[in-house]
């Protein structure tokens, strides 16, 4: 054993904590029923006392309902002993007879704002692999000492009402959910859990390191805050919140599966407003049409609505997109002078048929099968790389073939995805195989061929980042309540 791992007998901080009991673990668990008959979850391990005390407990709760867990651990290659960790973690498992992978970060790897990197990389990877396993349910080991932290940091930066409640229990990834049970419970007690399963586990030098922000938040509180988790007033705050976005959304908001959304404007400007639900509303829609991870700041959404409040057919740019008011509506579309305008060959190789080709990080192209696909000649960027693109009569011939495409502003249509061969345009994000053959034909263009004689067999998918709405802000058990 080396110095960075330690036994579970030599904390102290054991002693001060209460270990967590399978009753416990369900109660945590309870929030984000209902599961399947036999569960399959995936559980994020990094060999650290945290993540490593969540795999026992969520493999006991697998056990005893007749199904699986897999732990997962994420090589990041940050650190010359990182795969040799990993392997360590996996035969610690393997003792217990708990299933576990590796998988490693493959790439090159940032030179700054390295942990937010590696927190990106990582749950990206994750995601990844419930998608490759069959898997939709993520347990991420997030306490209630790591919530603390959390607010204090967004505290400190100026956080609005939506984050000041601390990190969700539940989001969506693009292949399943990743669900935070422990929010409630400190840190003492995941210790003493590990005692009490006489487990050891892995030190990160990097939790000590101060020239991390987290770091120095951690060590600058106290340990009754440390603990003190979500204050639940701000959880029900922030489930009020969600609500009320919920409602603006699904009221006045549109999304298309060519990646643009409209918002009626008479409709979101009479929604109930609380406490910038409205902001937070479009900034989601933004985000979601951008392909980002995150939203604009909210000083400028808060701007661009005020400025569309004033004028019904401003056009803004925001978030890497544009905000265009037309015909009573905000139309949001990728704006194109944010996009890599050059066009990308696509290739399939070591590509299975469920992972696709990615572009623009908002869209998929599926293949039916990438062994049939020509060798080469095929390449992907917006539509607006195409010739016809910019003639008024193939414009003319789509608002008559295909109207709610057709009529969308120009700008809009110029950032839809569509594919290319030698011969021209193929597929178009958006439009089925035969509307954009219709719409072909009569503007006196060659006419991609039809399915199973078309030069691609397949479909577009718009799979954003992130969902246009992930509600659902869990009010996980209080922990006074959890041991009682």
């Amino acid at each position: 054993m080396t110095d960075r791992v330690r036994s579970q007998q030599s904390h102290s901080a054991a002693s001060s904590g209460t270990p967590l009991d399978a009753v416990v673990f369900e109660r945590l668990m309870m929030p984000f029923l209902p599961f399947e008959k036999n569960p399959k979850l995936a559980v994020g391990v990094s060999g650290g006392a945290d993540s490593i005390a969540l795999t026992l407990l969520a493999h006991d709760w697998c056990r005893k309902r007749g199904g699986a867990l897999l732990a997962v651990t994420v090589d990041h290659g940050l650190r010359d002993d990182s795969a040799a960790e990993a392997q360590k973690v996996g035969d610690q498992l393997a003792k217990r007879g708990i299933d576990h992978m590796i998988a490693p970060w493959v790439g090159d790897k940032p030179t700054g704002a390295i942990q937010e990197q590696a927190r990106i990389a990582r749950y990206d990877i994750l995601d990844n692999v419930i998608r490759d396993q069959g898997i939709f349910h993520l347990l991420i080991a997030h306490h209630a000492d790591d919530q603390a932290e959390t607010i204090a940091m967004r505290n400190a930066h100026g956080t609005k009402a939506l984050g000041l409640s601390g990190m969700a229990a539940r989001r969506f990834l693009r292949h399943g959910r990743m669900l935070r049970p422990l929010l409630p419970v400190g840190k003492a007690d995941l210790m003493a859990t590990l005692a009490a399963f006489d487990q050891e586990w892995i030190e990160d030098p990097s939790n000590t390191n101060e020239k991390f922000e987290r770091v120095r938040v951690r060590n600058d509180l106290s340990r009754t805050a440390g603990e003190g988790g979500r204050d639940q007033s701000a959880s029900d705050h922030r489930i009020a919140l969600e609500t009320s976005i919920g409602e603006i959304l699904a009221t006045s908001v549109t999304l298309h599966g060519s990646g643009i959304a409209m918002i009626d404007q008479n409709a979101f400007f009479a929604c109930s407003n609380q406490d910038g639900a409205d902001i937070y509303a479009l900034g989601q829609v933004v985000r979601t049409v951008g392909g980002a991870a995150y939203m604009p700041g909210f000083d400028a959404l808060r701007d661009a609505l005020a400025q569309f409040s004033r004028d019904k057919v401003a056009r803004i740019s925001l978030g890497g997109c544009m905000l265009h008011g037309r015909k009573g509506q905000i139309y949001i579309y990728r704006e194109l002078g944010r996009m890599d305008r050059v066009a990308v060959p696509v290739s399939f190789e070591n590509l299975g048929v469920q992972d696709g080709f990615r572009w623009d990080n908002r869209f998929d192209l599926m293949p039916d099968d990438p062994e049939i696909l020509p060798e080469a000649g095929l390449v992907i960027g917006p539509i607006d790389l195409c010739d016809v693109f910019h003639t008024k009569v193939f414009r003319s011939a789509l608002r008559e073939i295909v109207p709610f495409i057709g009529n969308l502003p120009r700008a809009a249509l110029a950032s839809m995805p569509a594919l290319y061969d030698k011969e021209g345009l193929r597929s178009v994000g958006g439009l089925e195989v035969s509307e954009l053959s219709d719409v072909l034909s009569a503007a006196d263009c060659e006419r991609p061929l039809g399915r199973g004689e078309f030069a691609f067999g397949g479909r577009w998918r718009f799979a954003p980042r992130v969902p246009l709405w992930e509600s659902g802000f869990k009010s996980s058990p209080k922990p006074d309540n959890l041991l009682a």
